[in-house]
């Protein structure tokens, strides 16, 4: 069974998601739907497909399922809309900018009785998931303390111009590895965001926000995000995890894919793993968590990124925001098993 896809968002990641769909031998790419005709013609045209302005429209074609990879400000109203019409999602992350939205979301999943997969990329990386086997077989013993984070170009946060935190664009991936590889939950955080250099070139957001953690079973974590790194720095994002543990120590340093090119424009360090171009095709990250998405809807199974997970990592971004907002600590929202079955 080929699984026939619809792509909502014509954006970066969006054009990345359909030409990831559109390359793949068990999906076929069915359209691109985005309200800008110019950017939603571009990609359709440049993938062969159809553009459509509207989710609904493309509700009227025969679509199997959907890609939702507008910014994430935007995401509860096309992924509620689909789901509640039974098409199961593929959710760029984070699942929401809100808890109020990523529950809005789970709601519509249970009311179409589909389901919501949302894109935590870094649980298709081999070297985080190997992280989170390690930690699961107990090679480290128990975790005591837990860093994680990225710090990206300073481009990244000029292009979004204000459309998302740099929490909810960079720093989601951390709180979810940081929940995911020790297996606990962050039930309480302390946060301090700069805002100086984004403010600078007239763009409302944070420069970066460090938060220290308390997990459910005393293990402590630090979380630090930004995107402040130099344009011309051959390190585009500086990401890292490491879990000490009474036993041994667990990390993963992505600041360098093992790839490096020095020439006239100087050092660079290009993506080796997230969707690297190979045999001009997407491969990496992104197309294993596409290939993940579409085996499940095609077999019926469940989805390999929980969607209480997926929320989870809404809450703690929603009480780091407070924090930064009081300048007090702030507890974490509890989500439970039984809130989404999904």
């Amino acid at each position: 069974m080929t699984v026939k896809i619809a792509v909502v968002g014509a954006g970066f990641m969006g054009r990345l998601h359909a030409r990831t769909v559109a390359e793949s031998t068990e999906a076929e790419l069915t359209a691109v739907v985005d309200r800008d005709p110019e950017a939603g013609r571009a990609t359709a045209e440049e993938l062969g497909t159809r553009h459509l302005a509207e989710v609904e429209d493309a509700l009227q074609e025969d679509v199997d399922a959907f890609v939702v990879a507008v910014p994430d400000r935007a995401h509860v109203g096309p992924a509620t809309t689909v789901l509640r019409a039974g098409r199961p999602v593929l959710l760029e992350k984070p699942m929401a900018d809100t808890l109020e939205g990523a529950r809005a979301i789970d709601r519509a999943a249970a009311e179409g009785g589909t389901g919501v997969m949302v894109g935590q990329l870094l649980r298709f990386d081999p070297r985080y998931a190997g992280a989170a086997a390690a930690v699961a077989a107990g090679d480290i013993g128990d975790p005591l303390h837990v860093t994680a984070g990225r710090i990206a170009a300073r481009d990244i946060g000029l292009r979004m111009n204000g459309t998302s935190s740099v929490l909810f664009y960079l720093g989601v991936h951390d709180v979810d590895a940081m929940q995911w590889v020790t297996g606990k939950r962050i039930t309480r955080v302390y946060s301090r965001a700069v805002s100086k250099l984004m403010p600078s070139h007239g763009v409302r957001s944070e420069d970066a926000i460090l938060t220290v953690a308390d997990l459910e079973d005393g293990t402590i974590g630090e979380l630090f995000n930004g995107w402040t790194r130099r344009s011309d720095d051959p390190v585009g994002i500086d990401g890292r995890l490491e879990v000490m543990g009474t036993e041994g120590t667990v990390a993963v340093d992505v600041r360098d894919h093992g790839l490096r090119v020095y020439g006239d424009a100087g050092l660079a360090t290009p993506d080796a793993l997230h969707w690297p171009e190979v045999n001009a095709r997407i491969r990496g990250d992104l197309a294993a968590e596409v290939r993940a998405f579409v085996a499940s809807v095609r077999d019926g199974a469940t989805f390999p990124v929980p969607t209480t997970a997926a929320m989870r990592n809404v809450a703690v971004n929603d009480a780091i925001l407070r924090s930064v907002e009081s300048g007090k600590p702030e507890d974490v929202e509890l989500v439970d098993e039984a809130e989404s079955a999904r």
